[in-house]
């Protein structure tokens, strides 16, 4: 376990209300889909100045990443504010929601910010050259909602196992893809193997919750589901 400042290397904004921030690596080990508890220096007296957040990052990356939905709370806006050479304090790595490297096919459902560890495992399992068949379907509400949306034809053209999927829930002029959220049509329409694939759920509580119950109607084994439900702060 990790416990020691990092220095921040660069930020982004993914989307309209989505930042992310790129830190020195220095000496941290992890395994794809852990989190750490990010601290920042700010006097919040009710709800602390310590979030867990997802490395997005993978191991193989020579930086930490971490990307959160920005909101008026006092540690979203100074996430929303760090700057070039800024320390922030890591506590990690945490968590048991990690990518299966054995697996002989995996599907990651995503929703919103939930996105984070998914960006994680596949961008390992690109550079591990690890022969899963992995599926990511991603579900937001608009197009321009869906974070690390450069990378993921990059991912893809870099990995002839991964097929990324992403579905849009409101009515968007233009958009030639996949709509609606996502369902057991769209399930089955993308898994080979129903009875033996991998199956990752993370996202908003409600979502996890309600595809946690959907597979379990589909016959999908619960040893093959793994969960990592992402409540707002």
């Amino acid at each position: 376990m990790i416990n020691s400042e990092f220095k921040v290397i660069e930020t982004k904004s993914e989307t309209a209300d989505v930042k992310s921030v790129k830190l020195e690596k220095e000496s941290f080990n992890f395994n794809p889909g852990q989190y750490a508890m990010f601290e920042l220096g700010l006097d919040d007296p009710e709800n602390g100045n310590t979030r867990p957040l997802s490395i997005a990052s993978s191991p193989t990356e020579n930086f930490l990443l971490f990307s959160t939905k920005i909101s008026s709370t006092l540690f979203k806006q100074k996430f929303n504010n760090l700057k070039i050479n800024d320390k922030v304090k890591i506590k990690g790595p945490m968590g048991i929601f990690v990518l299966k490297e054995d697996a002989k096919e995996i599907v990651f459902l995503g929703g919103g910010i939930g996105i984070t560890p998914f960006r994680d495992m596949v961008k390992y399992a690109t550079d591990k050259k690890l022969p899963i068949k992995l599926t990511l379907l991603y579900s937001n509400r608009t197009p321009n909602d869906i974070v690390y949306k450069e990378e993921w034809p990059v991912f893809e053209k870099e990995n002839p196992n991964l097929k990324v999927v992403n579905t849009i829930t409101e009515n968007a002029t233009g958009w030639q893809g996949k709509t609606g959220r996502i369902d057991k049509n769209m399930i089955k329409e993308f898994c080979n193997d129903l009875s033996n694939a991998m199956f990752y759920i993370c996202g908003p509580p409600g979502m996890v919750e309600g595809l946690s119950n959907l597979l379990k109607t589909m016959n999908v084994l619960q040893q093959n589901v793994k969960i990592e439900k992402f409540a707002g702060y």
